[in-house]
């Protein structure tokens, strides 16, 4: 056998490995797998803070080195743009990372233990079909107090602006219908419902190709995004 026809045949064979590749890529076990990594890959301080400061106008950083217990300025807080500023407890370094080409009181985050930081995010928040598409586009999201509310709030029928008629000849919100679709529903309203119970974020991981009640995680962030102070 000539070197040519050596070279042809390699030739063939990687391309069909590499289209084989690809479409177990595109299966949805794959994915769920990928969306795992992804979002473990994530829950990291540093990680998390940044999504938040990118998401949000402000954040609050709390210093996980601090010598005693960090506070916040409750009048400061409250007068935020929206009631549910995110906290994000960093190490020391990494919050002073954080706050390069920010406004922000790198004094007080040493000093006092927390500081309030400005984001990049913007107001008014995405409404809930785009918190549902993130979720399946990204495979996983921090769910946060504010996407909860919106969540929850799509969902009511008495709120809604549109709704669609299923087969079952029940009425079903877009936002209803959106986790429906890709099979979520049954698991990302409680998530919605115990997340503002709490008042704490959590991660949630979209698993395609699992029976609907597994199609959605939950990682705790527990010791990332203490639960929000009340607001009266």
């Amino acid at each position: 056998m000539t070197f040519p026809r050596v070279g042809a045949i390699l030739a063939i064979v990687q391309t069909r490995l590499a289209k084989i590749t690809a479409s177990i890529k595109d299966t949805p076990w794959a994915q769920a797998i990928r969306n795992v990594r992804r979002a473990w890959r994530h829950r990291s301080s540093p990680s998390v803070a940044r999504v938040m400061l990118q998401r949000y106008p402000h954040c609050y950083l709390f210093n996980a080195d601090f010598m005693g217990f960090p506070g916040i300025r409750f009048a400061e807080y409250r007068t935020c743009l929206t009631d549910d500023v995110p906290l994000v407890r960093v190490r020391e370094k990494d919050g002073i990372d954080l706050m390069v080409g920010r406004v922000a009181d790198g004094d007080r985050f040493r000093d006092l233990g927390a500081t309030l930081v400005v984001g990049h995010g913007m107001l008014p928040l995405p409404p809930a079909t785009d918190i549902i598409g993130d979720i399946e586009a990204e495979g996983w999201h921090i769910l946060t107090v504010d996407d909860a509310r919106r969540i929850l709030e799509g969902r009511d029928m008495a709120r809604a602006v549109g709704a669609c008629l299923s087969t079952r000849n029940t009425w079903l919100t877009m936002t209803e219908n959106v986790a429906d679709r890709i099979g979520i529903a049954e698991s990302l309203f409680p998530f919605c419902e115990q997340v503002i119970a709490r008042r704490a974020a959590i991660i949630v991981v979209y698993t395609p190709g699992l029976p609907k009640p597994l199609r959605l995680w939950r990682l705790s962030l527990k010791w990332i995004m203490p639960p929000l102070p009340p607001i009266v």
